[in-house]
């Protein structure tokens, strides 16, 4: 019994420890000319906002990333004189940054940025989000040149 109590602690300890590298990466992008203390201080707030709505930041953060984040991207390739767009497969840590790329750029096009960055939270967890939109036109655009595929180099 003592032994699977000790390996649910390491679960635990190893989910929080993915959440906090997940909480740096996005204080990097909310920073603006090297202020790190004010993107940590938003952050805070919008951590402290999603809580009193009644959601659990944690969870919310995992599920708006995972619902965000692109599988694939669109390069563009220049092959005998003329440019093809060509759908490549992306970096699992890429992917987490353009998710948090995209929903801090729909964040900014509202009013107040740390409330609606907790709305676009919110929503991308849900699958009602405009960043969710923009991930799935994406992921349409790459399926729409699959054609291109053979010109991939690796």
């Amino acid at each position: 019994m003592l032994s699977q109590k000790n390996n649910f602690n390491q679960t635990d300890d190893n989910s929080l420890i993915f959440f906090s590298s997940i909480l740096q990466k996005f204080t990097t992008q909310l920073m603006k000319d090297g202020k790190k203390s004010k993107a940590e201080k938003i952050l805070k707030n919008v951590l402290v906002k999603i809580s009193l709505k009644g959601y659990s930041p944690v969870q919310i953060i995992t599920l708006a990333i995972n619902n965000v984040k692109p599988l694939i991207e669109v390069r563009n390739v220049r092959l005998r004189g003329k440019s093809f767009q060509i759908p490549f497969p992306i970096q699992i840590s890429r992917q987490i940054v353009s998710a948090f790329k995209t929903i801090i750029k729909c964040a900014k096009s509202k009013n107040s940025f740390e409330n609606s960055l907790v709305d676009e939270l919110i929503n991308s967890s849900l699958y009602q989000s405009a960043s969710v939109k923009i991930t799935i036109n994406a992921h349409k655009f790459a399926a729409q040149n699959r054609l291109f595929t053979h010109y991939r180099w690796f």
